[in-house]
């Protein structure tokens, strides 16, 4: 009777968003293994699920665009929650 009560107690911390800090240095972390060019952890913000990242560089963006399943798929692999798109 005791563990069905922890195990809803620790059900609750199942909801908690990881910190900004920990969600830009994972982006950056995945954007780098997947492209090889690295993006600044200041230049990255998620939103409802979202990921915006904030470049000029047009490669970066056409070559983040062209492999962005495998960056979303990376980064739920390493976030364990969904991130729906990847916008700039």
């Amino acid at each position: 009777m005791g563990w069905q009560n922890i195990g809803n107690f620790l059900d609750r911390f199942q909801v908690l968003k990881p910190p900004k800090k920990f969600v830009q240095g994972e982006t950056a972390k995945a954007v780098s293994a997947v492209l090889g060019a690295p993006i600044k952890e200041e230049a990255i913000e998620e939103r409802s699920g979202v990921v915006y990242i904030k470049t000029r560089n047009q490669a970066i963006k056409n070559n983040i665009f062209m492999r962005k399943e495998d960056i979303l798929n990376e980064l739920s692999k390493t976030l364990g929650k969904k991130i729906k798109d990847i916008r700039f």
